[in-house]
């Protein structure tokens, strides 16, 4: 195989990958509290079997999230919760502590405030918070401290961490931190009837998908350029 086609082929796989994160972003462009990813590209050299010139290729070696904060909109539910700022819900799963900028809140069977999934969000005393029998006004304090007409609640468990890349997405707008230790938030900044909708660019969004699938498309022009070059060559070759 030619080095063009090679370096051709490495593009095209880095293109597809491309458009894969771009359609994510477009699929969550109303989700509340999702962030936006990109591909990190690199150059990659290979060397070939035969020759001393080495292969520039196309590598895609990883990605990046824009943890910028999404628009704040107000729902009027009170217990709807958004974090402006920096910081992050505490959720307890099957799976162990998750965490989450998606504060739509509701109270399960047993009074306790979980997420759309029915994850029990956590307290900063790293317990359920549950709401007492019978209560109707829920307060949310900036502080993330909770209250009721029949006392306090607890307070959000807000936290953030050093490194945001290094948090896994694991789908429900959950993050698993895995061995990036978590910081708490000294005075988070939590705002109640409101959300946090996704940082998504539909334009930007879109201009890139078009983008991407322009440059596919050249790409694969000039492969099947190259193709025809070389079977012409080959032709003439065995008419000589």
């Amino acid at each position: 195989m030619e080095n063009l086609t090679y370096i051709g082929l490495s593009q095209q796989m880095a293109l597809y990958h491309q458009m894969d994160v771009v359609a994510n972003n477009i699929a969550n462009m109303n989700t509340p509290g999702f962030k936006s990813q990109s591909l990190l590209f690199k150059e990659y050299l290979n060397q070939p079997a035969t020759g001393n010139t080495k292969i520039s290729q196309v590598w895609d070696y990883g990605s990046y999230r824009d943890t910028a904060s999404g628009p704040l909109t107000q729902t009027n539910n009170k217990l709807d919760a958004a974090i402006q700022g920096h910081g992050y819900f505490a959720v307890q799963t099957p799976q162990g502590l998750r965490y989450t900028r998606d504060g739509s809140f509701s109270l399960d069977s047993s009074g306790n405030i979980v997420t759309k999934s029915g994850y029990q969000v956590m307290s900063n005393s790293n317990g359920p918070l549950a709401v007492q029998q019978g209560a109707g006004q829920v307060s949310i304090m900036q502080d993330g401290e909770i209250s009721t007409e029949k006392g306090s609640v607890g307070t959000f468990k807000v936290v953030t961490f050093a490194n945001e890349q290094g948090l896994i997405a694991t789908g429900d707008g959950l993050y698993d931190a895995q061995n990036t230790p978590e910081q708490p938030v000294d005075k988070p900044q939590v705002l109640q009837g409101m959300l946090e909708g996704s940082n998504v660019q539909p334009i930007t969004e879109m201009n890139k998908m078009i983008n991407i699938s322009r440059m596919y498309q050249s790409v694969q022009h000039m492969l099947i350029t190259d193709h025809d070059e070389q079977r012409t060559m080959i032709q003439h070759l065995t008419q000589a």
